[in-house]
Formats: structure tokens, C-alpha cells, sequence
């Protein structure tokens, strides 16, 4: 994803979070491999791209599929580093709310 490598954007992100990628997209699993389990829950259509955001449980707090501008890229980042998901409502009423 293009959008994460923009200087802006890989300030922020690296400043709150800890980064994974993961290419899904031509990855074949069966039933006996451990990561199956961990590519089924999520991201069980194999989309790309994809951006699941985990606390630090493990527990997935957001995710953002399709492409990303850079203005709505930090305010994922805003979304997730200041817990807005805690607030209820998803990025999508999030990101509605802050352009006005």
C-alpha cells in the first residue's frame, strides 16, 4: 500500500504502533497449519489491502480495506493511538465526524 510508505504516514504510524505485513493474496493453507486459524479470522477473503489494527491482548480494535489517501490514513492513525473505538461507532463515523 502505497499510502504507508508517504513520509507523513510513516511518521505517525511508526510513532504508535508496531508494524506486520503479510502478502495473503497467493497464500494457500490447509486445515493443519497453524496460521490458517490466524489468516481466518483476520482476513479470511484474502482481500488486499488490508490494515488490522490489534491492542495489545491481540484483540482486534479496527480494520481498514481498499486504498487509503494520506488524509485518511492519519485519521486511522487517530482513530486507533487515541482508542476512539472505545467511544463506539467505527472509523467510518469517526473519519465523517472529523471532515465536517
Amino acid at each position: 500500500m502505497g499510502v504507508l510508505k508517504k513520509p507523513e504516514v510513516t511518521a505517525k504510524y511508526s510513532q504508535h504502533f508496531l508494524g506486520a505485513h503479510a502478502d495473503f493474496g497467493e497464500l494457500e493453507l490447509d486445515d493443519k497449519d497453524p496460521l490458517h486459524e490466524m489468516v481466518k479470522r483476520h482476513n479470511p477473503q484474502k482481500l488486499r489491502p488490508v490494515i488490522v489494527f490489534l491492542d495489545a491482548t491481540g484483540k482486534e480494535v479496527a480494520r481498514h480495506r481498499g486504498k487509503l489517501e494520506v488524509e485518511d490514513a492519519l485519521l486511522l492513525d487517530r482513530y486507533v493511538a487515541e482508542k476512539q473505538y472505545k467511544k463506539g461507532g467505527d472509523f467510518a463515523a469517526f473519519r465523517k465526524s472529523q471532515k465536517g
